[in-house]
């Protein structure tokens, strides 16, 4: 059963499975206002962890229109300048995040996922935006195991989001 979910789930196109996330993350939200019993509540979290997990794993996954209105805000003359810096920004981030994995430090991993929250919601990568957030979350609790675990998704990412970025002052975004 899981092998034809996976097989299916390849075969779909990153628009589809936006749409297919989105449906999940309705329903969960769903499920989020009803009263729920303590294992069922715990269960809940770990669906909502693995759906950010899932959807900041698709390379490039930015919403259609999103970024391309923020350069359209920007005009010709300023969007490679903005995507340039939005590149280093990111690539700052990128930088301390990894660095307060590595060392399991809890205040820079929450000073760095509260600035990545802000950039992928701006370029309109929700699915990172989401993983940053629940990064975010796992290091203001002080949680290492969480924040080990959700981090290298958050990494993969930025990385992917970089790459978005970096190439859409090339041409027009898709």
């Amino acid at each position: 059963m899981v092998d034809s979910i996976v097989a299916h789930c390849s075969a779909l196109t990153l628009r589809d499975m936006g749409a297919q996330f989105a449906v999940l993350r309705a329903a969960l939200t769903r499920l989020g206002g009803c009263a729920l019993p303590g294992p069922a509540r715990l269960a809940l979290a770990e669906a909502e962890q693995a759906l950010n997990l899932l959807q900041t794993l698709q390379p490039g996954a930015v919403e259609d229109g999103v970024f391309a209105t923020l350069l359209a805000l920007a005009g010709p003359e300023r969007a490679a300048e903005l995507t340039q810096q939005m590149a280093v920004d990111l690539r700052q981030v990128q930088t301390s995040l990894a660095q307060g994995l590595a060392q399991s430090d809890a205040r820079m991993v929450d000073a760095h996922s509260h600035v990545l929250v802000m950039l992928a919601g701006t370029a309109g990568a929700r699915g990172l935006q989401h993983g940053a957030q629940a990064l975010n979350r796992a290091a203001m609790a002080g949680d290492m195991a969480l924040m080990h675990d959700i981090g290298p998704s958050v990494l993969a990412g930025v990385a992917a989001l970089i790459g978005f970025v970096e190439t859409a002052d090339k041409g027009p975004p898709k």
